[in-house]
This record gives C-alpha cells, structure tokens and sequence, in this order.
C-alpha cells in the first residue's frame, strides 16, 4: 500500500515556491475564513426569489448535503492537509488530468463570479442605497473593474494580513444580517404581516421549486473546502479543521437562514427579484427608523459592498493557490506556479483580475446595460462551474478512504466506507442535478412534463444563455485539457512535481 506523504524528491519549481509559504492560519482564522466563504449575500435574494419553498429546500439541502459534504470534507481535509486541497485529493485518486480539469473549474469560476454576480450586486446595491437610482452603463461597468481589481490587490496580500479581510468580512456579514433581521421584526410588530407575502402554503415542496431553486442553493453551501487550498499555512489542519467544518457550517446556516425568512416575510411574492431583493427588503423595512433611514441606508450599502468584497478575497485566495499549486505539480504551465516572497500566487491573481474584468465588460455589453440580465446569465455561469468543479471530488474522498486506509484521520466519517460512499453519492447526486439545471435549463423539467420558460426565468433568449454558459463552460474544459499537456512536458523535465504529488497512485 502506498504511503501517502513519504518522502519524496519534489521538483524545483515545488521546492523554491513553497519555501515561501508561512503557516499563519489558526482555528480562530479557519472558522471564520471558511464562513466567510461559504455566506454569499449576493445570491441568497436569488434563492428567496423562488418564494416559499426557498426555505423548505434550504432545510433540505442542509440536512441531505450540507452535513454529508461536511463530514466528508472533515476526514480529508484533516487526513490529507496537502497545500492545493481539492486538486491535491482529485489528483490522490484519480491521478493528474481529472485534477488539472478541476483545478481550473475551480479557479476560473472564481473570475467569473467576482466580474459577474458578486460585481452587479455591488452595483445594485450603489444604485439602491448609495445613488438611489441607476448612474447608467459605463459607470457601472467601472465600478464593476474597481471591485474587481480592488479583491485582486487584497487576495495578493501577504497571508498573515490577507487573512483578516475574510476574518472581518465574516463580522461584517453577521452584522449585516443581524441588522436587517432586527428591523424586519421591528417592521412585523409595528406594520403587521404585509399582505401578498409567503404563507405556510408556499412551503408545500415540489419538482418544479426543486428544480428552480437547488443550484443556487448547492452554491451557497459549498466552500468547506477552500481553506485546504492553504493547509501547509495552516498551524494544525490535523486538529482544526474538523472545528472549522463545524463552526463555520453553523454560522452559515443561521445567516442564511434569518436573510432568507427575512426577504420572505416584508417582499409580496410578485416583488421577488433575483438581483435587488435584499436591498428591496431592506428599503421597505428600513422606514421603521424614521429619519433615520437616510443615515443608515447609505452605511448599509457600503457594508453589503464590504461583505461581497470579503467573499470575493476569501475565494481568490483558497481558489488562486490550489491552481497554482496544479502548477508546480506539473498540471498547469509553470509560470502560473510563481509565488511572492510573501507566499501568495501572484500570477494567478493577475490573471483572475484580467478574466473578471473581461467578464465584467463583455457580458454588461451584450446584455445593453441591463443589471437583471447581466446578473441572471452570470449566476448560471458562475453556479455551473463553480459546482461541476466538485464532481471529482466527492468520489475521490471515498477512494482516498478505500485506497489509503493507514493513512492516520483525526476524524474519521461515522459508519465505516459504507457510510462514506452513501455521503459521497448523495452530494455528487447534487452536483450532477445543479450541472443540468443550470447548462440546460428546463431539461429535468420537461421529463416530468413541465414547461419552462428562458425569457420568464431567467429574462434572455436560451441562444443567448447556451452560447454564453455552455460555450465559456466547454472553453474551461479545454483549457483544463491543454493545462494538463503542458504542465505533463514539465513534470518530465523535473521542473515540477511536488513531493505529495509523487505518491499517488497512476502518476500523470
């Protein structure tokens, strides 16, 4: 039986950047890091935007994957603390190609997301709170390139600082949250329950909520894994990350779930958006504070700006160094490998700048300006690929455990392999489901005889939709491909290949 982590000559590439790294990262840091990363008020307005089977499917979604995938994410994460995390495990399991693949979804995902819906709800949220209307197609494709490249600069910072704009984002995000709940009470006790809004009715599940709803809501779970992105910065990943599965998975279901039941109890139905509804809940329950509505309203949109900004940098930083180790691994060209002298992927960075930024001009283009449309093609594209980047992942955990059993686990998934295939078939079942609800919108719904509508759902043409999310998602695909050949030229040079990466099984 290999041994996992024996001692192996790294290349020369692995040898000098990782001598760079730092172990800066605490049980304090990993909770919220991890929070940080997992709560994304950008999309939860997405989610209430379904109505009232948001809720039911939240609570679902956590019981039946939310805590499979943190069990599963506890025993790897804590088993096999390898700097790259995901692309470590995939690589473990399966061996170099499926792992470069999901190196790149998992990192390219990340500019797509910060220069789509993470940018047009930092506008959004300017427009409502800030301007008080919309300042038009080119300022806000500038403040679109500001936030991006403004994440790019704090995601570069050495680890030791850089921590803490995730470590504080996490505050931010309670606060925001805490904030609103308070006021949507104080609105119910003074204005009483609006009328038009959710009833105990809408919580009924069905097929079509299902579908509407859970790849958004798979999106706003995931992230446990992130923070092994940086395991050899972490002081003990063998004891805290397990602590940091648990307290960051708690944080996140209460946020959710306050803003969630917050949006549902002051917005009708028929006001639901995609885009604006947490700002439009907040706008409607805000008037509770009298004059002083106009004081808070501009802070709390500069606080909703702060938070994006926090999941932004958290997701750069754990996503930007698990490809850039794909790169000293021999999985990625070489120069995407390089790090500062203060342990952070420079390269990498650049180049998510560069790609957010284009996003964040091309798509607004297309879409004429329009914010509703520029956001409900981003999310599908962001959601896609950020969530099929997963589907080597949760089998690979389950072959790690078959594979390697000596290998010592500080926690270990309850039940034996039984237990941890059951685990890993429920979340990869979840996975596959968002994939097709998401590329191809309304398949799943036509097998149970249900129409579907492109321009009611999500306000383009499906031309529109499937050149933008399947073309880019097929243009990742091949640059994962082509990553993979030539970081396979470099690894047989000896230039890359880490020490980690030696031991598994199937080699390149």
């Amino acid at each position: 039986m290999a041994t996992v982590g024996a001692p192996q000559r790294a290349g020369r590439l692995a040898q000098e950047e990782k001598a760079k790294l730092r172990r800066v990262l605490g049980r304090f840091d990993l909770v919220l890091f991890t929070a940080c990363a997992i709560v994304g008020l950008d999309t939860v307005a997405f989610a209430a935007s379904v109505g009232g089977q948001a809720i039911t499917w939240l609570a679902g979604s956590l019981v039946l994957f939310l805590i499979p995938y943190g069990l599963l994410t506890a025993e790897v994460g804590a088993a096999f603390p390898y700097e790259g995390g995901l692309y470590e495990w995939v690589k473990l399991a399966f061996g170099r190609l499926p792992a470069a693949v999901s190196a790149v979804l998992y990192w390219l995902s990340n500019p797509i997301w910060i220069g789509g819906t993470l940018s047009a709800t930092t506008i959004a949220a300017l427009d409502a709170f800030v301007f008080k209307r919309s300042i038009g197609k080119w300022p806000e494709i500038a403040i679109g390139l500001a936030f991006t490249w403004v994440t790019v600069i704090f995601a570069v910072m050495a680890f030791r600082y850089g921590k803490w704009g995730p470590n504080i984002g996490t505050f931010i995000k309670a606060c925001v949250v805490g904030v609103f709940f308070v006021l949507v009470i104080a609105f119910l006790v003074s204005k009483g329950h609006p009328a038009g809004t959710v009833g105990a009715a809408d919580l009924k599940p069905s097929v079509s909520g299902f579908l509407a709803v859970i790849g958004v809501l798979v999106f706003l779970w995931v992230g446990f894994e992130l923070s092994n992105g940086a395991s050899e910065e972490m002081r003990n990943p063998r004891r805290d990350v397990p602590v940091m599965v648990a307290g960051s998975g708690i944080i996140s279901a209460l946020l959710y779930g306050l803003t969630i039941a917050g949006i549902l109890l002051v917005i009708p139905k028929a006001g639901l958006s995609q885009v604006g509804g947490f700002a439009d809940a907040y706008n409607r329950v805000a008037g509770v504070l009298g004059s002083g509505t106009s004081v808070l309203g501009p802070i709390f949109g500069v606080l909703i700006v702060l938070t994006l900004l926090g999941s932004g940098v958290v997701w750069l930083e754990g996503a930007d160094r698990t490809q850039a180790v794909a790169a000293l691994d021999g999985a990625a060209p070489a120069w995407m490998g390089k790090f500062t002298r203060f342990g952070t992927p420079l390269n990498v960075n650049i180049m998510s700048g560069l790609l957010g930024s284009a996003f964040v001009f091309f798509v607004f283009w297309f879409t004429n300006g329009s914010l509703a449309n520029f956001f409900a093609v981003m999310i599908a594209l962001a959601i896609s690929t950020a969530t099929i980047c997963y589907i080597f992942m949760f089998p690979a955990i389950a072959v790690l455990r078959h594979r390697y059993p000596d290998v010592p686990r500080p926690y270990k998934v309850p039940g034996g392999l039984a237990v941890v295939w059951l685990c890993a078939i429920v979340c990869e079942a979840f996975i596959v489901v968002t994939g097709i609800t998401l590329l191809w919108p309304g398949l799943i719904d036509s097998w149970f005889g249900q129409t579907y509508s492109m321009q009611a759902n999500w306000g383009v043409s499906r031309p529109f939709f499937e050149t933008t999310t399947l073309g880019t998602f097929a243009a990742v695909i091949v640059v994962g491909v082509v990553f993979w050949a030539v970081g396979r030229r470099n690894l047989k040079k000896g230039i890359a290949g880490d020490a980690e990466a030696t031991s598994a099984p199937g080699g390149a």
